[in-house]
Parts: C-alpha cells; structure tokens; sequence
C-alpha cells in the first residue's frame, strides 16, 4: 500500500495501520540514529522516541513531499534534542574509543563496506548527514535541503566536499 493511501486510512480511524507504516521504515529511522549517535542502546531508544511522536502527531500530518524525508526530520529533531538534554557533543562521541568499535562494528554488519563505513566517521558531521542522507536514506537533495533546513547550493557543497573527503580517506580518484 503507498505512503498517502495508509497514512489517509491511519488519520481516518484505521490506527491498526501504524503497524505496517512502522514496519516500513523502521530499519531507516534505526540507521539513521545510529549514524547520528554511535550507540545501539541509544539509537533504539531515539527511533522509538521517533516512532512515538509520529504516532502522537500522525493526524496533523500534511503530504508535502515524500513521507520518509517527514519521519527522517522527526528522527533528526529526536537526536537533536537528545544531544542537547544530555549535553552530549559529536565530537565527545568520536574521541572515544568504545564509540569507534561499536560504530566500526555496526556498521560493517549494516553495509558490509568496513573500508567507506571507517571513512565515513572520520567527516565532518555536517558533510556526514548529507552523504548519510543521499546515499544511505536515498533522498533527493531538495529533500535533504529541507530537512537541514539549508539551501540546495549549501547542500551540494557539503555533499561535494564530503565525497572528495572519502575518496582521499579511500585513497581513490574514481570515488
């Protein structure tokens, strides 16, 4: 069933459906916080908080454009908070070495591609979420552009700079 015809049948009563539209994306809503936060433990518990607020919200829910680029938001706006509530950094998460096991670990199980996964942690986070969000959630760069709320030209070069960054990591011209 498409995104539009669940989700009109879920705001119209048929609350059974969120099952389904759960089950759909939520292998991509738990990578997405893994990518985010490096941690198993957490990731599930950011994708629930994820998942509990679309069911909270789901019947102010206006399509806008793709349904996945919404819940990814939510996802995002879940980490974000979480960051800022436990005054967690990014840059407190990388330096530490169970941080990078379990993030080299996770990631080698998800994508089976240990030598881009390694690379991958070592970007800046801003150029991360945008190849995170191109190549691994598969989202367009209008997409992308409105869920960092930044401009598609800022978008472009931040995925440019992220892919010359990898492709120096991976020793690779053809990248």
């Amino acid at each position: 069933m498409e995104d539009k015809e669940l989700i009109y049948r879920i705001q119209h009563g048929e609350k059974d459906l969120l099952e389904e539209l759960i089950q759909k994306y939520y292998d991509n809503i738990y990578r997405f916080c893994y990518y985010k936060t490096g941690n198993t433990l957490i990731s599930y518990d950011l994708t629930q908080e994820t998942f509990l607020k679309l069911i909270k919200y789901i019947g102010n829910y206006r399509e806008k454009g793709k349904f996945k680029s919404y819940l990814i938001t939510i996802a995002m706006n879940v980490c974000n908070t979480y960051f800022d509530e436990n005054k967690v950094e990014l840059e407190e998460l990388h330096d530490n070495q169970i941080y990078k096991e379990n993030v080299y670990n996770e990631l080698s199980k998800i994508e089976q591609k240990n030598s881009i996964d390694k690379a991958l942690i070592e970007l800046p986070e801003k150029q991360k979420e945008v190849i995170i969000l191109k190549y691994y959630e598969d989202l367009k760069i209008k997409d992308i552009s409105k869920i960092l709320d930044e401009k598609v030209p800022t978008i472009k070069s931040r995925l440019k700079q992220g892919i010359e960054k990898l492709s120096r990591y991976l020793g690779k011209e053809d990248f």
